[in-house]
């Protein structure tokens, strides 16, 4: 590893680098959620869900180039609130309020749905929102027979780059060229 430490551009400020000996936050965030998701499969595939977690997670390192343990735990979670047993209280409690935060964020509740989560996800943390980047990022490399559901999500994560953080500038240039190839695929 050339550099343990967060990112400039997405530290939270005064953050020290980890030491050897640490165990990061997003190594405990994944072997929890791989615990939480398991048994459950990516819909129409019979890959492992929680490998859609940790392709999120690695996209906002990788491709993103956003280092921040907390933005990495609760990628890693996204989706265990609203897919698992999990709870929030369970989460703060191991991750700390500001993960559990952006991972209810990110969960559709039972009562609005899906109507009600893409209106309030403009107003979240841009944290939540570049998950959802990432996320809907995730999502356009999936079976074409979801192509269409996918590529609708993804306009509307895109709609989530409302702010000038340069993570979110990042992830919305990257989001807008692999929509603009999905559409120019012939198979759209």
């Amino acid at each position: 590893m050339k550099n343990l430490e967060p990112s400039r551009d997405c530290a939270g400020g005064g953050e020290s680098a980890p030491t050897w000996d640490h165990e990061w936050l997003w190594q405990s965030a994944a072997v929890f959620a791989a615990k939480a998701h398991s048994g459950l499969t990516t819909p129409g595939t019979d890959d492992p869900y929680f490998s859609h977690s940790a392709r999120v997670a690695l996209l906002i390192s990788a491709v993103f180039r956003c280092h921040d343990e907390e933005l990495l735990a609760a990628a890693h979670l996204h989706d265990v609130l609203e897919k698992t047993e999990v709870r929030s209280l369970d989460l703060s409690a191991r991750f700390g309020d500001r993960v559990a935060e952006w991972v209810e964020w990110l969960s559709k509740d039972e009562k609005g749905g899906r109507d009600t989560y893409w209106d309030r996800l403009p107003a979240a943390p841009w944290q939540a929102r570049l998950i959802k980047m990432a996320d809907a990022l995730d999502h356009l490399n999936g079976l074409t027979e979801y192509r269409p559901a996918r590529l609708r999500a993804a306009r509307k994560a895109l709609k989530l780059a409302n702010s000038h953080e340069p993570e979110i500038e990042r992830a919305a240039k990257i989001l807008r060229q692999a929509i603009a190839a999905q559409e120019a695929s012939p198979n759209h």
